[in-house]
């Protein structure tokens, strides 16, 4: 198997499961936040699903120059939930296709990230797709089920079952 086929089906539940979570955020709470450090629940939202998007390029590129005019980066904000989640089913078919064409040595291959210019990060594609895709969208998918649960919403299972299935 290639390493492509041996990540498909990790993706595959990965984005069902962002998907279930990212369903269950409520439309008119885009403002709460449950501590002025935290990010407002449209921007979590919205930075859980453009994260899809951000793997296509740590694919398909060889850096991201972020916070520049270059900033290939498409920085989503969640206004109408149907809205955010028909950009993350369009990301995510594309993701699906992209890992399933994506050959073992592109995986080697080097990536960075900078910051204006300056090095944040030198790895290679497959270190980028694994830490900055699926580690963050699982880390902030969490966040998202805090969220959720302390406004009273239903939080789905992804790893098993929630105080909310019966």
């Amino acid at each position: 198997m290639t390493l492509a086929e041996r990540l498909l089906p990790e993706l595959e539940q990965q984005l069902e499961n962002t998907r279930k979570v990212l369903n269950q955020v409520p439309d008119g709470k885009n403002d709460f936040a449950p501590h002025e450090k935290s990010m407002p629940l449209t921007r979590l939202a919205g930075h859980t699903a453009e994260l899809v998007g951000f793997a296509l390029l740590h694919l398909t590129v060889s850096a991201i120059n972020m916070g520049t005019p270059e900033d290939p980066r498409k920085i989503l904000r969640m206004g109408m939930k149907s809205e955010l989640l028909a950009e993350f089913d369009a990301m995510a078919a594309r993701l699906v296709e992209t890992l399933k064409s994506t050959t073992d040595p592109v995986f080697d291959e080097p990536f960075a990230l900078l910051k204006q210019g300056s090095l944040v990060l030198e790895t290679t594609r497959y270190n980028a797709y694994r830490t900055l895709f699926l580690d963050h969208m699982m880390h902030h998918r969490a966040q998202l089920g805090v969220y959720l649960r302390l406004l009273g919403e239903k939080v789905p299972a992804t790893f098993g079952p929630t105080a909310d299935d019966k």
